[in-house]
């Protein structure tokens, strides 16, 4: 008898790179549910600023371990902001509280900004909608309820994590340099980098039988 050869969906890191159009699709999901929910942009601003800065979610939210009773990230302010000509530079702190600093577009930029208004330094760019949290930073959980809800209205699964591996991916497609991304990533090693863009370049075995066939 012979083997079997079905296969495995074991790349796990394909898994987590979106297409432009499940962007653009989520993004749409996400103004959708703020309609909804009635909360001022928030879950589609979160989205905008997860894929476009590449952040990790641990790096912007809110965590505390103990059972609540120690601060592991306090979450993120405005104060983390500063303006550089018409782009914004988002500073925050990632493993091994490394600090580093990501230039942001200038659309991304103009967003955050509106949306701002005049909210000073000192308070959290997506505040806590939790009554028990009043004033305090988005929390971790909170994070993952805003796009569990996205995900839920857009039909399509996704997680902060899938965002930055998106953003990396798309990111080394349109240009970037290996270096700004691994600076801006925060990755230790370009090898780790590397693992996020495994597939960008490589074309498949059918690309190069079309092109043959093109010249028969």
């Amino acid at each position: 008898m012979g083997k079997d050869l079905s296969i495995q969906w074991d790349d796990k890191l394909a898994e987590r790179i979106l297409s432009e159009r499940e962007i653009a699709k989520l993004e749409k999901a996400a103004i959708e549910v703020d309609l909804q929910h009635n909360t001022n942009k928030m879950h589609w601003l979160l989205l905008t600023l997860v894929f476009y800065s590449g952040v990790r979610a641990g790096e912007i939210a809110r965590q505390t371990s103990d059972y609540g009773k120690r601060i592991v990230t306090p979450g993120l302010f405005w104060r983390q902001f500063r303006e550089d000509g018409d782009c914004l530079l988002l500073t925050v702190t990632g493993k091994r509280n490394k600090t580093r600093t990501i230039s942001l577009d200038p659309e991304t930029s103009a967003v955050l900004l509106d949306y701002r208004g005049d909210a000073s330094n000192d308070q959290p760019v997506f505040p806590s909608p939790s009554r028990r949290d009043r004033g305090k930073p988005l929390s971790d959980r909170g994070l993952r309820l805003m796009m569990a809800e996205i995900s839920a209205s857009a039909g399509i699964k996704f997680s902060a994590h899938f965002l930055r591996h998106t953003h990396a991916t798309l990111a080394k497609k349109n240009g970037a340099s290996d270096f700004d991304l691994q600076a801006d990533l925060g990755h230790a090693s370009p090898a780790t980098t590397a693992k996020y863009i495994h597939h960008v370049g490589r074309v498949g075995t059918s690309h190069a039988l079309r092109k043959k066939s093109k010249h028969r």
